[in-house]
C-alpha cells in the first residue's frame, strides 16, 4: 500500500471519528438521572422530580429563545387536556428563574416550570429541545433530541404507550 493510500485512509478514519463525536454530542440525548437533577421551581424552591413517581411524566428541556422548543411546548399545551390527560409535563430551562417567570407569564401553559441550577452543557445537553418520557416507576422509557411531532396522532399514541 502506498503512502498516499495510507494517508487517505487515515484522513477518512479521523473524519469518521470526528463526525461520530459531533453526531453523539448534538443528536443523542445524554443518559441522565432525571430524578437527581438540581432544579428549582418558580419560587426558587428546590423541586424533587422523584416526588412524581407514580405518574407518567414528559420532561422537556427548552429555552425561551428556541423556536422549535417554543413550538413543541405550544403543541403540548394544545393537546394536554385531550390527548395527554393525566400526564405531568415538566418544562426545564437553564435560563434562570426570572426568564422562567417571564416565559411562563407570557405563555400561561399549565406545566410545571423548573430551572436547572447549572448550564445544560454540564449535564450533557448540547442541543435543544430534548425530551424524556418517564413511566410511573420514574424510569426513562424514551428520549429524543429535537422537535417531536406531538400533533401527529400515531406519534402521541406510541409515546403514551411507552409510558405504560
Amino acid at each position: 500500500m502506498s503512502k498516499k493510500t495510507t494517508y487517505i485512509i487515515l484522513i477518512i478514519a479521523v473524519l469518521g471519528v470526528v463526525g461520530l463525536y459531533f453526531y453523539n454530542k448534538y443528536n443523542v440525548a445524554p443518559v441522565l438521572q432525571i430524578t437527581q437533577l438540581d432544579v428549582v421551581d418558580e419560587q426558587s424552591a428546590k423541586f424533587d422530580i422523584g416526588s412524581l413517581k407514580g405518574k407518567k411524566v414528559i420532561v422537556s428541556f427548552y429555552a425561551s429563545w428556541c423556536p422549535p422548543c417554543r413550538e413543541e411546548l405550544e403543541i403540548l399545551n394544545k393537546i394536554k387536556d385531550q390527548k395527554l390527560a393525566g400526564i405531568e409535563i415538566l418544562a426545564i430551562t437553564d435560563e434562570g428563574v426570572e426568564r422562567l417567570l417571564n416565559f411562563k407569564q407570557q405563555k400561561q401553559y399549565p406545566f410545571t416550570f423548573l430551572t436547572l441550577n447549572a448550564p445544560f452543557g454540564t449535564i450533557g445537553i448540547n442541543s435543544i429541545p430534548v425530551t424524556y418520557l418517564l413511566n410511573t416507576k420514574g424510569e426513562i422509557v424514551y428520549n429524543n433530541v429535537g422537535y417531536i411531532e406531538w400533533d401527529d396522532e400515531s406519534t402521541v399514541e406510541h409515546l403514551k404507550a411507552l409510558m405504560e
